[in-house]
């Protein structure tokens, strides 16, 4: 059991004083203004931040492992282990467009990784490979394809986790989104040339949202407002965003923070196998990428994923004044929850959020400069070295 005492507390919605938040098997059980003396482990925090640990949705790799090199648990738990110690206690493990067979590897492990109740493994990101090769970006051209009855019954055998598949829906049938969607899959667009209409059709549709807005995306134009357009205007879609400054510029992400609700907009890595590391390269498939000036390039200049993490983009946008920390903190957790549909009582993670019966997966930060000061998963301190 453990306690955090006189802490300067974010819930996920607001900010509370000089709170004590109580921790047993896993779980926040109370928050009181008053002391519990009943064996509780006590960390003073002294008056600083409390907050519900990061979430990222579009995760590849970090701790010089990447999914799609070994979907394996062996390289699950480097990838946890290396983004953990950046605050990220929960994540979408992310396989981008590849081989058949591998996809089934990758849905196999991480059904295995659910089996076993694995730290921080919420599901699975499939980001492929139903893409348009007009906007693959990274993605090998020669594994893109469009989907048939067996890729549904691969994707529904994830049971008990979070399935997201990002897809481009002017390349698949409106029956094959539907299914998903009926079956409890979250859909996100990306790697997409949909126009404007098709993107609002595919919003009616259920899509929720859309994979690195900017990025391999049709852009906004003054007689086609293209996807961005699109996702922009939607009140109701989630917009994923790689704030590092390299896939879109800080002045772009300002603009979209004053077009459209900052509660839904969810900060993701994108992250590759050298974050936390000092690894010079790394391939995707055949196609070697180098570690330049604090970005991932191949030969030609195309970006591969990025070189940040979640507590980076959180760090990013406040130091550019494009938010209040209220606001980033709930792009680096709460919103990525709600858009999952894991921040209530009856969902099977409770995250993003530090209220009575939710998940223990807390943050202490320094009021003053933001740095980590303690990392709390499922109700342990994890120390690091």
């Amino acid at each position: 059991m453990l306690c955090l005492t006189n802490a300067c507390l974010f819930d996920g919605n607001s900010f509370l004083k000089n709170k004590n938040i109580y921790i047993k098997d896993g779980k926040i059980i109370d928050i009181s203004s008053k002391k519990n003396k009943n064996n509780y482990q006590e960390i003073d925090v002294n008056k600083n931040i409390v907050c519900p640990g990061f979430i990222d949705i579009q995760l590849n790799g970090g701790g010089g492992a990447f999914f799609n090199d070994d979907p394996s648990i062996e390289q699950l738990k480097k990838i946890a282990s290396a983004h953990l110690s950046f605050g990220t206690t929960s994540f979408l493990p992310t396989f981008i467009t590849d081989d058949k067979n591998k996809i089934s590897s990758a849905i196999s492990c991480i059904h295995k990784a659910l089996s076993q109740e694995m730290r921080g493994i919420l599901g699975i990101h499939l980001e492929g490979p139903f893409l348009n090769n007009e906007k693959k970006g990274i993605h090998p051209s020669e594994f893109i394809r469009l989907p048939n009855e067996a890729d549904i019954d691969n994707i529904l055998k994830i049971k008990n986790g979070i399935v997201l598949v990002t897809l481009a829906p002017e390349m698949v049938e409106v029956s094959f989104i539907k299914r998903l969607i009926e079956k409890k899959v979250i859909v996100f667009a990306g790697h997409t040339n949909a126009t404007f209409d098709k993107m609002n059709e595919a919003f009616q549709l259920g899509i929720k949202g859309v994979t690195h807005l900017f990025n391999a995306c049709s852009p906004l134009s003054s007689r086609e407002p293209g996807v961005v357009g699109a996702s922009l205007l939607d009140e109701s879609s989630w917009c994923g965003i790689i704030a590092d400054g390299h896939h879109v510029s800080f002045d772009t992400i300002k603009l979209a923070f004053k077009t459209k609700a900052k509660n839904k907009f969810i900060l993701v890595s994108d992250a590759m196998s050298p974050v936390g590391t000092e690894l010079e390269s790394f391939y995707i498939n055949e196609n070697k990428i180098f570690v330049k000036n604090g970005k991932y390039v191949d030969q030609s200049g195309t970006l591969a994923g990025s070189a940040i993490t979640v507590y980076d983009a959180f760090k990013n946008i406040l130091s550019k004044n494009l938010v209040t920390l209220e606001e980033s903190l709930q792009m680096s957790s709460t919103n990525a929850a709600q858009c999952l549909g894991i921040d209530n009582e009856n969902s099977l993670f409770k995250k993003g959020r530090v209220v009575p019966q939710f998940d223990a997966d807390l943050l202490v930060l320094n009021r003053h400069n933001f740095d980590i000061i303690n990392i709390i998963q499922n109700g342990q301190l994890k120390t690091f070295h």
